[in-house]
Parts: structure tokens; sequence; C-alpha cells
């Protein structure tokens, strides 16, 4: 059963909840609060970030610089032992670990470009 009577003590609630607001004013209205609240997000979101970061920074930056420095002093370690001599100094890029590794590596890319690279694809 439908009826197009309204009560009117909810009729005057609704009337004292506010003013009616037009159309384009109230969605001017929601979009400028939902702007607001988009870069409260973003701002939010940003600092947080930011503040975890330092964090992890504070927990993991020392141990990760050690390593590094480990890493790098294993692989600038030289082969052979030649001395103080001109030798040395001329040999002294390719008298490492990090060298022996690269031409290691590079020879290993050429062989297989070589047996690979000159298939026919399907």
């Amino acid at each position: 059963m439908t009826t197009d009577q309204r009560d009117p003590f909810l009729q005057s609630l609704f009337e004292e909840a506010g003013p009616k607001l037009e159309g384009e004013a109230f969605s001017a209205r929601v979009m400028a609060r939902t702007r607001s609240f988009r870069l409260l997000m973003l701002a939010g979101g940003a600092t947080l970030m930011l503040m975890m970061l330092s964090a992890a920074w504070l927990l993991f930056g020392v141990p990760l610089f050690e390593f590094a420095v480990l890493v790098s002093q294993a692989l600038a370690t030289p082969l052979f032992n030649l001395g103080e001599g001109w030798l040395a100094l001329v040999l002294l890029p390719v008298n490492t670990i990090a060298s022996a590794l690269v031409i290691t590596l590079k020879a290993l890319r050429m062989l297989q470009k070589r047996l690979f690279g000159a298939m026919p694809y399907a």
C-alpha cells in the first residue's frame, strides 16, 4: 500500500536538517572535499614511506655498506703477486678476480651467441 501523503513530523525534521543545496554548489563542495581528502592521503602516504625508508636506512645502511666494501675488496684482490715494477702497473687492470670474472662471462656470452644466435627461428 502506497501513499502520496508525507508525514508532517518527518517533513519538518528534513526541513530543519539544513538548507537545500543547488546541484552545482553541492557538486563543487563534494569535489573540494574529495580533492582535499586525496591530497591528505597522498601526504600521509609520502610521510609514512619517508619514515619507513629512514628506518630501513638506519637498520640496514651500515651492514650493507660494510658488505659492499667487503665484496669490492674481494674482487680487487690480485691474482698473481707481480711485485712493484712496471709489469705490475701494466697488468694491474687485468690482474684481479673481477677482471677474470668479466673475461669469463664475456667469453661465455660470445659462445652462447655463436651457438644459439645463428639458429633460424621457427
